[in-house]
């Protein structure tokens, strides 16, 4: 049997990826997925709600897919690079669009839109898990630092997206590599 909620989900987060929140309406979304408005509307009640659940589902898929590459690392060098290669090999695919995250936090800048909280959320949550790589590490710089290679990780993918440079992960991995070298 067809999860027609599923089928909605992911027909939504191939479409927003491809054109945008506010560029995708739902009469697309419902015609391509080949199912009924009011079931739409039974799922989610609200083209917000809809974005809501796409941006979750997005983030639990995301951070499991880069952290399980990473964490198939030995040393945390070999980690760190792993974000940076993870991320290189994703601005290599074909369906690469940007991130829906910080695409999702542009179309709905005000900081207290649910919309807008979950990408800063989803942010949040990557640039934890960089801090806990380097916590052993780099002790009390390891949340500055996590936040700095954030920083170049988002600029990687904007440089990706905006002008095509598809190697931009591994440019930003030779910055990163002065920063996590230096002692602390």
């Amino acid at each position: 049997m067809v999860d027609k909620r599923e089928v909605l989900v992911q027909t939504a987060m191939r479409l927003f990826a491809q054109g945008g929140y506010t560029g995708v309406g739902i009469d697309r979304i419902i015609a391509e997925a080949g199912i009924a408005k009011m079931t739409l509307y039974k799922y989610f009640p609200s083209k917000q709600d809809l974005i809501m659940e796409v941006l979750t589902q997005r983030d639990v898929f995301f951070r499991t897919s880069l952290m399980n590459y990473v964490d198939q690392q030995e040393s945390q060098a070999q980690k760190i690079l792993a974000l940076f290669t993870w991320h290189d090999q994703w601005f290599k695919r074909k369906d690469f669009n940007g991130c829906m995250f910080i695409n999702a936090a542009a179309e709905f800048h005000e900081r207290k839109n649910p919309i807008h909280q979950i990408s800063a959320l989803h942010k949040q949550l990557i640039i934890d898990y960089i801090e806990s790589l380097l916590k052993e590490t780099h002790g009390a710089r390891a949340a500055k630092l996590a936040s700095q290679i954030n920083i170049l990780l988002d600029g990687a993918i904007d440089a990706a997206h905006l002008s095509g440079n598809p190697d931009a992960a591994m440019q930003a991995w030779e910055v990163a590599q002065y920063m996590v070298d230096r002692p602390a």
